[in-house]
């Protein structure tokens, strides 16, 4: 299911004005590159990886954050294979729950407590694997209860044309290879061992405040959209940190509030929301903020998903 790109320079240039890409620095290893009008199917340079412009929005960025790596080296599948509300829940989830104490396993960002969500691998017609979009990230059923409402768009009709070519900072994120996801591996319908659920206490507790504050995924979206975050790409402080004296560089991707019509727009975009009820919750040290637990704990997760799908 390969097909050109709809992607143009003038594209990615508006993406880099509305912050959500980082500007051309070098002439020599450009940040991103728009595909060649030659290029009928993705074709990148071994220091790239195809992505597109849904992810972006959803955000997606460089150099990509531990959490979004680790979900595709540890389920071995490369970016091209998620889709965007995938990408859209691991940004909700590892916004959303920044603020809970978790451990400093290596796969640490994956610990969910709802455990027992698997990642399973999606089909065209005639039942033959996706060549983008194939892996999705899901909900184990019964868990909805004890996460925020987390649903998102039904359709995202004609994400697939939008690729483009982004740098591999560094390797960190797995190379092109144009893999397809076939099967789905025992280890992705692993949950949290056994021993290790009965510290899954406190983000259980963390969550259940930010569900009775009446915070969504929505809430979620429009809290990093004005701040102009992206949450699966590093930083330099933690959001808590980002105070009025901390340099907007490497923390932020633009130094002016991002417009109340931009954000409503890309949360009626990215989730299905309620924008009468989507706020954004006051964070550590501001006035009225949730207070989440305290405890430091130290995981142990094989895989786990992290939220729902429609």
């Amino acid at each position: 299911m390969r097909g050109p790109s709809n992607v143009t320079r003038s594209a990615l240039d508006a993406c880099v004005k509305a912050g959500i890409l980082r500007p051309l620095t070098d002439a020599r290893l450009p940040e991103w590159i728009a595909p060649s009008v030659n290029d009928r199917e993705p074709n990148p340079h071994p220091d790239y990886v195809v992505c597109f412009l849904s992810f972006l929005d959803r955000g997606f960025g460089t150099p990509a954050s531990r959490i979004i790596r680790v979900i595709l080296h540890y389920y071995e599948v490369e970016l091209h294979n998620l889709n965007p509300n995938s990408v859209m829940q691991a940004a909700v989830f590892a916004h959303g729950v920044r603020g809970i104490p978790r451990g400093s396993s290596p796969l640490e960002p994956l610990a969910s407590p709802l455990q027992g969500g698997y990642v399973r691998p999606l089909r065209g017609r005639g039942k033959n694997p996706l060549w983008v979009g194939g892996c999705t990230l899901q909900l184990c059923q019964g868990r909805s209860h004890q996460y925020i409402w987390s649903a998102m768009p039904s359709s995202n009709w004609g994400w697939q044309n939008g690729w483009f070519y982004l740098q591999n900072d560094d390797g960190l994120l797995p190379g092109y290879t144009g893999k397809m996801v076939k099967e789905c591996p025992k280890k992705w319908a692993w949950g949290a061992p056994t021993e290790e659920q009965k510290k899954l206490g406190p983000l259980l507790e963390g969550l259940e405040k930010l569900r009775d504050a009446n915070v969504t995924a929505a809430t979620v979206a429009t809290a990093f959209y004005k701040r102009s975050l992206l949450p699966l790409a590093q930083r330099r402080a933690f959001m808590f940190e980002m105070t009025r004296d901390v340099p907007w560089v490497g923390t932020r991707m633009l130094e002016t509030p991002v417009s109340a019509s931009d954000i409503a727009a890309w949360v009626s975009k990215t989730t299905h929301s309620d924008l009468k009820n989507s706020r954004v919750v006051p964070m550590c040290p501001e006035k009225g903020y949730i207070s989440l637990v305290r405890h430091h704990l130290h995981f142990r997760f094989c895989a786990c998903s992290f939220s729902s799908m429609p």
